[in-house]
């Protein structure tokens, strides 16, 4: 744990981590300078130095912000963050999980599962809670659950009794200077992690497994049980965990595919530490995190769900299987993190038509067949127009392939955005 006293502390940034690093020092009586480009509202007795000089520290201990790059700060002290402090200074069990798709559901399964068997447990980092205000009540029996990004494992491989991989696809291309550096990042949850839970039918995730990881997968790998690897996996509509049945893949509540693959990466991190009950229970009840294919509301028959958490091709790709795309309006896009759209394209071009907004809406359109693609300029405007799409029975769904900061904060508020649009609109057709 770093030793504080009589240092001098800077904050590279004041998002949710950072804020929550300066609530931690300023109650022991440590008043940090925050720096950050655009100036911020700061607790009292919290100075700050704003603008283009603010990634020159003259301070002994530099916490970064996760969105910013760790080869950007030119500092005299040590440079280390939120993550680093909170996990290094936690005396619980912990457990750690990053991957391209499916890391909240991952995490929040993991939590409900040590919970359902009766652990106490914690679950914070990118999940939206700062770590660094929950480590402080953990004792030694109890369980923290990370969620983990790329940019806070940059520089950082962090010791945890389990360390989770949910797989690799390319994102944040805009961010890191290429997929290996990604993919490089993504794999130090793994370097130093007691147990490694891993996806099988991810490549790139799967070539950097240890020798005796658990390994997850929704094909058949009973053939490979007893082989060195802990397996996880489907086989004749079955949950099984090595040659234990669990559970029918039926009783999952989460729709699709790649909700089946998240419970089984999930299974792979707690079933040694909760058995079969612990696990099957939050599988049957646990029916998801909100903005991941969440239900909004009914129109006139037209479902409407918002997927707003589908920030790469990929994670809309995974989100669509589990609809009939010939009765599916899907809107797309918004900020562009420099991702190919290309397999997504062939996908959207069965759907029933496309909505598209966002300043990468030329890019999707060029990417697909579709012959009924429309353009629209705000997500309201979306919303209307694709209800306009539908007969009786069809779904309107926001999976927008695209993070959210040409137009909004976050996607959370990118779907409070959608749902305020559909509660208006049942209001107007209410009232006619």
């Amino acid at each position: 744990m770093i030793d504080f006293e009589n240092k001098s502390v800077a904050l590279i940034g004041f998002g949710i981590s950072n804020r929550g690093m300066c609530e931690y020092l300023t109650k022991r009586g440590i008043y940090p300078t925050v720096r950050a480009h655009t100036p911020c509202r700061l607790p009292q007795g919290v100075t700050g130095v704003f603008g283009q000089d603010c990634l020159l520290t003259e301070e002994d201990i530099v916490i970064r912000s996760p969105v910013i790059r760790p080869d950007r700060i030119r500092a005299k002290g040590i440079v280390t963050s939120e993550l680093e402090i909170s996990l290094e200074g936690c005396s619980g069990f912990k457990i750690g999980v990053t991957g391209s798709d499916g890391k909240t559901t991952v995490s929040t399964l993991i939590y409900r599962m040590l919970i359902s068997g009766g652990k106490n447990a914690f679950l914070g980092g990118n999940i939206g809670r700062a770590l660094i205000n929950i480590s402080p009540m953990v004792s030694k029996s109890d369980f923290v659950v990370a969620e983990v990004s790329s940019f806070q494992l940059m520089d950082y491989c962090p010791c945890l009794d389990v360390g989770v991989l949910t797989g690799i696809t390319p994102n944040h291309l805009d961010w890191h200077r290429d997929m290996a550096e990604y993919t490089g990042a993504k794999g130090n949850i793994l370097k130093n992690a007691k147990r490694q839970v891993v996806c099988y039918d991810n490549e790139t995730a799967r070539e950097l497994a240890g020798e005796n990881s658990t390994l997850f997968s929704l094909t058949d790998l009973s053939r490979l049980v007893g082989r060195g690897h802990t397996l996880v996996y489907v086989r004749d509509g079955w949950v099984y965990y090595d040659y234990e049945a669990l559970f029918p893949v039926s009783h999952i509540c989460l729709r699709g595919q790649f909700n089946v693959q998240n419970v089984l990466c999930a299974v792979g991190a707690v079933y040694p530490l909760v058995g079969k009950d612990g696990c099957y229970r939050v599988a049957r009840e646990f029916c998801g995190v909100e903005e991941r294919q969440e239900h909004v509301d009914t129109i006139n028959g037209v479902s409407f769900i918002s997927s707003s958490i589908d920030t790469t091709p990929s994670r809309t790709i995974a989100t669509l299987s589990a609809l009939d795309l010939r009765r599916t309006v899907v809107i797309l896009g918004g900020y562009d993190k420099n991702l190919s759209y290309g397999e997504l394209g062939r996908v959207l071009s069965d759907a029933k038509a496309l909505v598209l907004c966002g300043e990468n809406r030329e890019k999707i359109e060029k990417s697909t067949q579709n012959p009924k693609i429309i353009g629209a300029n705000t997500l309201g405007e979306a919303v209307r127009i694709a209800y306009g799409l539908c007969a009786e029975g069809d779904t309107v769904i926001l999976s927008p392939a695209s993070a959210s900061f040409d137009m909004f904060k976050n996607y959370k508020e990118r779907g409070r955005c959608f749902k305020q649009s559909v509660k208006e609109l049942k209001e107007e057709n209410r009232r006619s």
